[in-house]
This record gives C-alpha cells, structure tokens and sequence, in this order.
C-alpha cells in the first residue's frame, strides 16, 4: 500500500511539470494553452517543439518521469494490495445453500 502513496506523490510531481508547461502554453497564446488542455499528447509536442525556458529539460523530465514512474508505482502497490487480499479471502470458505423447491 506505501507504494500506491508514493506513487501519489510522484503522480503530483508529474502535475507539477504539466501545470509549469500549460501556463507558458497560455502565456504564449490561449490557442496553444487549449490545445494542450484539451487535446490528447499535444502537450507533449508542445514541450519539446515549442516550450522555452531556462530549465526546459529539468521541467520536462519532472512532468514526464512524475507521471510515468507515479503511474508504474500506483499499478504495482494496487496489484500487491489486489494479490494480499486475495490470499486473506482465499482460506475464507463460503458454503451455498441448496436449492429450495
């Protein structure tokens, strides 16, 4: 289960950097700020192509590995908590009534 908090946290990480990213897309116009809001991985295309600032790779790898590394951490602890639960219940018997006429 830690693992699914610190998962969270680099998921917020990852927030971070999309947030710092989507403010310059709008401070540059407000069509390239909604194209990154609302389209799907445009975002991405505008951190590499389009994105300038004096710390462009620390910001890109904060939004890309918080994000990858979060998402990958929350998978795996739900997986284990999934798995230790399914242990716990597995010695649990659950006796069905028959049927009544």
């Amino acid at each position: 289960m830690a693992l699914v908090y610190i998962g969270y946290l680099f998921a917020l990480i990852g927030f971070v950097g999309a947030i710092i990213i989507l403010i310059h897309a709008f401070k540059t116009s407000v069509g390239q700020g909604f194209l990154c809001l609302c389209v799907p991985f445009y975002i991405l295309y505008y951190a590499f192509a389009k994105f300038q600032h004096a710390k462009k790779g620390l910001i890109i790898a904060l939004f890309l590995g918080g994000s990858i590394i979060g998402g990958v951490l929350q998978q795996v602890g739900a997986a284990m908590a999934v798995s230790s639960l399914q242990k716990q219940l597995g010695d649990i018997k659950i006796e069905v009534p028959a049927k009544v006429k």
